[in-house]
C-alpha cells in the first residue's frame, strides 16, 4: 500500500507537468515531460510486478493450508497460480495429496499425463496449473472446486481457467475461490 501511494503521488506530479505544458506540444520541455511520464509508468509496472510476485510467494503457505482444509471435505481440488515459484511452493506443501502440475515449462506429453492422472487416478487429489498454460484446452471435471492462489492481470484468462472444471461432463456445481490478502 505504501508503494501504491508513492506511485500515485509520482504519477499525479508527472501528469500535472504534462498538462501544464500541453498548450505547446511541440516544445522540448513538453516532450521531455511526456517521456518522463512514460518512463515512470514502465518503472512502476516493473515494481508492481515484483510486489505482486513477492505477495504471491508470501501468500502461498496460506493457500496450502486452505487447500488442505478443503481436502478434508472433498476429493479433489484444482489450484491455479501465475508464478513458477508459487507453483513450486504449492507442489511441496501439498505433496501428501499426490499433486500434479501443468505449467508452460512442461512438454506436451507431461501436460497430458498430468491431466490424465488427475482425471482418472483417485490418489491424485490436487491439480496445480499456471493460469495461462493450464487455463485453456484441457478438461478437469474430476474436481468441482477451483482455487486461485493468484490473480491474473486479464480477467478473461481467469474465466478460461475456471472453465476447465465447468465443462461438459461436470455433474456438480463448480465452486471458484480467489485467495486474496486483506487490504
Amino acid at each position: 500500500q505504501k508503494k501504491v501511494k508513492e506511485w500515485e503521488a509520482a504519477f499525479k506530479k508527472a501528469q500535472c507537468k504534462v498538462s501544464a505544458l500541453a498548450e505547446n506540444k511541440d516544445s522540448d520541455e513538453y516532450l521531455q515531460a511526456v517521456r518522463a511520464l512514460d518512463s515512470l509508468v514502465r518503472i512502476a509496472f516493473a515494481e508492481m510486478s515484483e510486489v505482486r510476485r513477492e505477495t504471491s510467494i508470501a501468500k502461498a503457505p496460506y493457500v496450502v493450508d486452505h487447500v488442505k482444509s478443503l481436502l478434508e471435505e472433498i476429493d479433489k481440488v484444482v489450484v491455479f497460480a501465475h508464478h513458477h515459484a508459487v507453483v513450486d511452493q504449492l507442489m511441496e506443501g501439498l505433496a501428501d495429496f499426490n499433486p500434479v502440475r501443468l505449467t508452460g515449462q512442461d512438454g506436451i506429453a507431461k501436460k497430458q499425463a498430468a491431466v490424465d492422472s488427475f482425471q482418472s487416478d483417485d490418489s491424485v487429489r490436487v491439480f496445480i496449473g499456471s493460469i495461462q498454460a493450464a487455463g485453456v484446452g484441457i478438461t478437469l471435471t474430476a474436481s468441482s472446486t477451483v482455487v486461485f492462489s493468484e490473480l491474473d492481470w486479464v480477467p478473461a484468462n481467469m474465466s478460461q481457467a475456471e472453465d476447465r472444471c465447468h465443462r461438459i461432463g461436470q455433474d456438480d456445481n463448480v465452486l471458484i475461490q480467489h485467495v486474496v490478502v486483506d487490504g
